[in-house]
C-alpha cells in the first residue's frame, strides 16, 4: 500500500477512535507516523496537521460539553433535594439545628459505626 493512502487511512482511524470516546488502541507508533510523514508532500502533511488539529478541537469541545452536562445534572439533583431539607421535608429533622438528636447518647452514636470529627 502506498505510504500516502496508509497514512490517510490511519488518520481516519484515529478520528473514529477520538469520536468514539474509547481509549485508542496502539496500532502505530509515533516513530512510524513521523517516518510516514517524511514520504508526503508539504501539502499532504499540512492536510494531516489540519485534520489532527480539527480532531483535537472536536475532542476538547466534546469534553467541555460532557462536563457542562454533568454539572447541569448535579445542579438539578441538588436543587431537587432542597425540598427534602426544608421544614416538613423528609430529611429536615436529621439536619435541622433545632431537631431532636437521632441517637440517645454519644455512646450509641459511636456504636452505630459513625466516626466523629473530634
Amino acid at each position: 500500500m502506498p505510504p500516502k493512502k496508509g497514512l490517510l487511512r490511519m488518520v481516519q482511524h484515529m478520528r473514529a477512535i477520538a469520536l468514539s470516546h474509547k481509549p485508542p488502541e496502539k496500532t502505530v507508533t509515533k516513530t512510524e507516523i513521523l517516518a510516514a510523514l517524511k514520504n508526503l508532500t508539504a501539502e499532504e502533511r499540512l492536510e494531516i496537521m489540519e485534520t489532527a488539529s480539527r480532531m483535537m478541537r472536536e475532542e476538547i469541545e466534546e469534553k467541555a460539553q460532557r462536563k457542562a452536562e454533568r454539572k447541569q445534572k448535579l445542579r438539578a439533583a441538588a436543587e431537587a433535594a432542597v425540598q427534602d431539607y426544608m421544614p416538613g421535608g423528609a430529611l429536615h429533622d436529621l439536619w435541622s439545628a433545632d431537631s431532636e438528636p437521632y441517637f440517645e447518647s454519644e455512646e450509641e452514636y459511636l456504636n452505630a459505626g459513625i466516626k466523629t470529627n473530634a
